[in-house]
């Protein structure tokens, strides 16, 4: 199984821009308010710091993943309990994720059919193109991604009459720097998924690009996402998003040029199922193959059944939208963002450069 560096950056880059874009808007604005476009901008430059961090940790053992390398790194029984923890957190994000798609697809399409149908279909679809390895994934990123730089921007060309660029003033909110602060997390939270990468560079082949394309995926992203809160705020204010729960599906039916194009938001949709497609793939590969590892078991597709069966447990857990958008996202900022997403891989490349560092510098008085 082998990754291309052109398939990094598009894996990357689809699996931050959809859901991203969907969840993030609204809770971006409640914080920020007018600060909202400075915020995204600093949040991406916060995703770009992890994935660069996550990038140069896997680095210093370019062929092993992240639960081979973990406890080379901290020693093996204390790397196995945190790459244990990783992987109950990989777990529990997918069954969220997924949950948070059904959600969305069921308000939007499918009002009458049950939850756990949207939710079962997505899931064997999934399982269908992870069965086949890494690559099946990353071959349909270098599809779906340009299909979604199309789709922005179309919706920015459809939306130009619209947009009010005198409401983008004053930059800074008349609460000063501490609201863009708190309206970072919300988006910093969801984009420094990134840090998957830390389970995907010992399947590319070129390993010299790697930090680069990385970087350049998850750079796209974030212009996504500042892009769409520009959009947000010069068609909505800084007041209405905040009410919303998804702020760009009401954009998307806003549109309309000359009566003619009109309920655009079938794209959005259409194009949200594909992002949430990679990266579900992205969760479900990493989760099942990293645990067949952890345990030793050689053939990963006996796991992948069993883990699958475990993320939609999770999906349906959740009795409400209020569990599955607010309980877990509140979760996922204040515990797995700063600690399982910056600090952890922060540490573990601390420890690990030094380490690196000290056997380089033993090999001669050795010799």
């Amino acid at each position: 199984m082998k990754l291309t560096n052109y398939q990094l950056f598009w894996l990357l880059f689809s699996m931050e821009s959809g859901m991203t874009v969907m969840l993030v808007i609204s809770p971006t604005f409640q914080a920020a308010r007018q600060g909202s476009p400075l915020a995204a901008l600093l949040a991406g430059g916060a995703a770009l710091l992890a994935t660069f961090v996550a990038a140069k940790l896997s680095l210093l053992y370019p062929n092993d993943t992240f639960v081979e390398y973990v406890p080379k790194i901290i020693g093996r029984w204390l790397g196995k309990t945190v790459v244990f923890a990783y992987l109950l957190l990989w777990i529990a994000v997918t069954g969220i994720v997924l949950r948070e798609y059904g959600d969305f697809v069921h308000m939007a399409l499918f009002d009458k059919t049950p939850l756990w149908v949207i939710l079962l279909l997505m899931l064997l679809v999934i399982v269908y193109a992870v069965d086949g390895g890494i690559q099946i994934v990353g071959r349909c990123s270098e599809v779906i991604g340009p299909i979604i730089v199309f789709n922005v921007i179309l919706f920015r060309l459809l939306s130009l009459k619209d947009l009010h660029v005198d409401r983008l003033l004053p930059l800074m909110p008349a609460g000063g720097l501490m609201p863009v602060l708190s309206g970072i997390t919300p988006a910093a939270s969801f984009m420094c998924e990134s840090v998957m990468i830390v389970m995907l560079i010992a399947f590319v082949g070129n390993k010299r690009k790697t930090v680069a394309s990385g970087l350049w995926g998850v750079g796209l992203a974030a212009l996504v996402l500042l892009n769409t809160v520009m959009d947000t705020i010069m068609m909505l204010g800084s007041s209405v998003p905040a009410k919303l729960q998804y702020p760009v599906y009401s954009l998307s039916q806003y549109i309309s040029v000359m009566e003619f194009v009109q309920n655009l938001d079938i794209f959005l949709v259409v194009g949200m199922s594909f992002t949430v497609f990679v990266k579900l793939g992205l969760y479900l590969f990493i989760t099942s193959h990293g645990t067949a590892q952890l345990f030793r078991i050689k053939k990963r597709r006996r796991l992948l059944g069993i883990v699958a069966a475990l993320v939609l447990a999770v999906a349906l857990f959740p009795r409400n939208v209020d569990e599955s958008q607010v309980n877990f996202p509140h979760f996922w900022k204040t515990v797995a963002y700063p600690v399982f997403l910056f600090g952890i891989p922060l540490l573990l490349w601390t420890i690990g450069s030094v380490r690196s560092r000290m056997n380089r510098a033993d090999k001669p008085s050795a010799s």
